[in-house]
C-alpha cells in the first residue's frame, strides 16, 4: 500500500553557490592578459569595472559609447567613464581602425566574421577570447559587484540601481562575508 510513498515528490534545486572573490594571482593573472590583446582588455573593463553582463558586452552599440563626454550608456545606464575603461576602448577602437577600416558594423566589439555585417559577436568569439583568462567574464562581473557589496555594506538596493539588477539577475544570494578582503583588477602602470 505504501510502496513508496516519495512518488511524484521533487527535492528542488540545489542552492547557488556565493560567488567568492578573484584571488590575488587570479587578479595579476588577468592583468597580464589584458595587456596583450585590446579586444579583450576592453571586455575585462567593462566586466570587472562596468559588472556588465557577456551577453551585454557582447552587443554594447558604438553609439552607447562617449567617450568626450565619458559616459557608457548601457541600456540607459549612464555610467560615468573611468580611465581604464576609456582607454581600453580608445585603444580597443584604434585597433578596429586599423584593421576593419571600412566596417559599418554598429556594434562596440566585432569580429573577422562580423565586420561586414551588422551582427554582434558571438558566444563563440568571446569564449575564445577569454580562454587564457583564469576566471571567466562572469566571475569578473560577480567580483566586482562583491566589491561594491562589501564596500557600501551589501544595500540590495543600491546594488540593484548601480548595476541594474533584478531579483533573477543577481549573482549575490546573501550579503558577503565581510572576512574576505575585495579584490580588483587595476590599471597597469
Amino acid at each position: 500500500m505504501f510502496a513508496k510513498p516519495m512518488r511524484g515528490v521533487h527535492g528542488g534545486k540545489l542552492p547557488a553557490s556565493i560567488p567568492l572573490s578573484l584571488t590575488a594571482d587570479e587578479v595579476e593573472s588577468v592583468a597580464q592578459a589584458a595587456l596583450q590583446e585590446p579586444a579583450l582588455r576592453l571586455v575585462v573593463a567593462l566586466s570587472d569595472v562596468h559588472a556588465l553582463p557577456a551577453r551585454r558586452i557582447r552587443s554594447l552599440l558604438l553609439e552607447e559609447v562617449d567617450l568626450p563626454g565619458r559616459r557608457l550608456d548601457p541600456e540607459d545606464l549612464d555610467r560615468p567613464l573611468d580611465e581604464y575603461t576609456a582607454e581600453a576602448i580608445t585603444d580597443y577602437l584604434a585597433t578596429r581602425h586599423r584593421r576593419w577600416s571600412n566596417s559599418t558594423n554598429p556594434h562596440l566589439l566585432i569580429s573577422r566574421n562580423t565586420a561586414t555585417t551588422t551582427a554582434a559577436v558571438g558566444t563563440f568569439w568571446m569564449d575564445k577570447l577569454v580562454k587564457q583568462l583564469p576566471v571567466g567574464v562572469d566571475r569578473l562581473r560577480h567580483d566586482r559587484i562583491l566589491e561594491e557589496a562589501l564596500a557600501n555594506g551589501a544595500d540590495p538596493l543600491h546594488l540593484a540601481h548601480v548595476f541594474s539588477l533584478g531579483a533573477k539577475t543577481s549573482p549575490v544570494a546573501r550579503p558577503p562575508s565581510p572576512l574576505r578582503p575585495p579584490n580588483r583588477i587595476r590599471a597597469p602602470r
